[in-house]
């Protein structure tokens, strides 16, 4: 999924890139626009405290406690 997530976060710069250069503001706009909502949502769990994925084999279990 994160390779597809790239893709398609690479497609879209190329893209505005490309609109920018030929001259395409109102297409750049609406890639930027397209695209705006991913990027806000990827910020929002990099930067969210409690994160709502779970962390795999990392961390203090329940099953560490029992053992001691």
């Amino acid at each position: 999924m994160q390779f597809l997530k790239g893709l398609f976060y690479v497609g879209c710069g190329c893209l505005m890139t490309i609109f920018y250069r030929e001259g395409m503001e109102v297409a750049m706009s609406w890639t930027f626009m397209i695209w705006l909502p991913f990027i806000a949502h990827d910020l929002a769990e990099a930067i969210t405290p409690y994160p709502t994925k779970k962390a795999t084999g990392a961390g203090d279990t329940d099953s560490d406690k029992e053992n001691n």
